[in-house]
């Protein structure tokens, strides 16, 4: 990059600033739309959560709220359509844990910095995910296909459609001492596809995006991944309790702006959001997805992401997990 396009730049840069800054004494404009990213594919517990919340921003705020898919490479390219835009508090994110934590552990040279380059709005809520078997496969529990999958190494496949979901499949190889091959996809409900029609024999996956197919007896859960059971699904046990004692893993949704929003535009929304998170909609949603509300802003969700990322690093050299 020559001088000259340095200088614009930074004048461009600039410019989006003032403006902001101007934006921000009028802050929210009933006129404008707010957009929210969701960084993975339609049906997904990130996409799903994101258009409850938005009809709930809606109700508490008079806003114009729309939702945004943008799928793709560890939901880095929603984080890139993120940053690319002003940061005027008409665009932010939802996303999981993945996203902010497991990413910075797996993906060599990312191109965010989720400490540097976001700024966070509020935490949305948290879950664990289910182990999944699909209607074709014979085992019943968990233990039967881990004892399977320990005899016959490299013969079951565990299908992964986000970090989070890949990181869960190689936890358990990690830790039950089994070897499994890793198939990738590029969202969840193609995972769950391949999972119903026998293409993969496992699949981790929030209770949200994959109910359905319990429902029609396609797959079933054969256990949690947290250290307690689900409240919701309570015949269902965790991994620990099939035989896994080291195994334990949740997630949690959260909303960001660009790190560049103004302050006041940052703690306007945030309360928005804190007033929505209290609706009726959002606890009956947060009900049905089998989550818990996740009453954390700024510099606390920092901290929890901080705490997951020198966690998740100590896993994966531990385990010898491979990045891609």
């Amino acid at each position: 990059m020559n001088n000259g396009s340095k200088v614009l730049r930074r004048f461009l840069l600039g410019l989006a600033l003032v403006v902001a800054c101007a934006q921000a004494q009028t802050y929210p404009d009933a006129s404008r739309p707010v957009r929210i990213i969701v960084a993975s594919g339609v049906a997904s517990a990130s996409d799903l959560l994101a258009r409850a919340y938005a009809k709930a921003i809606t109700e508490v705020s008079g806003l114009n709220v729309v939702v945004e898919n943008k799928p793709g490479a560890e939901t880095v390219i929603g984080v890139q359509a993120l940053l690319a835009s002003p940061p005027d508090g008409y665009t932010m994110m939802l996303v999981s844990s993945s996203t902010v934590t497991l990413n910075v552990v797996m993906i060599p040279n990312l191109p965010y910095d989720p400490f540097k380059d976001l700024a966070p709005l509020t935490g949305v809520g948290k879950a664990q995910l289910t182990m999944n078997l699909g209607a074709s496969t014979t085992f019943k529990t968990a233990r039967e296909f881990i004892a399977a999958a320990r005899a016959k190494p490299g013969k079951y496949t565990c299908a992964s459609a986000t970090t989070t979901t890949r990181l869960a499949c190689e936890l358990l190889q990690a830790t039950a001492g089994i070897e499994l091959l890793v198939v990738p996809y590029k969202a969840t409900s193609a995972g769950a596809t391949a999972l119903i029609s026998g293409e993969v024999d496992l699949m981790f996956a929030d209770p949200s995006s994959i109910s359905s197919q319990w429902q029609t007896g396609r797959a079933r859960p054969v256990a949690v991944t947290g250290a307690a059971r689900l409240r919701s699904l309570p015949d269902v046990p965790t991994v620990r309790e099939e035989g896994v004692p080291d195994y334990e893993m949740s997630a949690w949704f959260a909303t960001y702006f660009p790190a560049r929003t103004p302050p006041e535009v940052i703690r306007e929304m945030r309360e928005i959001l804190r007033k929505a998170s209290k609706t009726k909609l959002m606890a009956d949603t947060l009900n049905n997805f089998a989550m818990e509300p996740l009453d954390l802003a700024g510099d606390e969700l920092t901290s929890l992401n901080r705490k997951e990322v020198d966690m998740w690093t100590r896993v994966v050299k531990q385990a010898n997990i491979k990045k891609p």
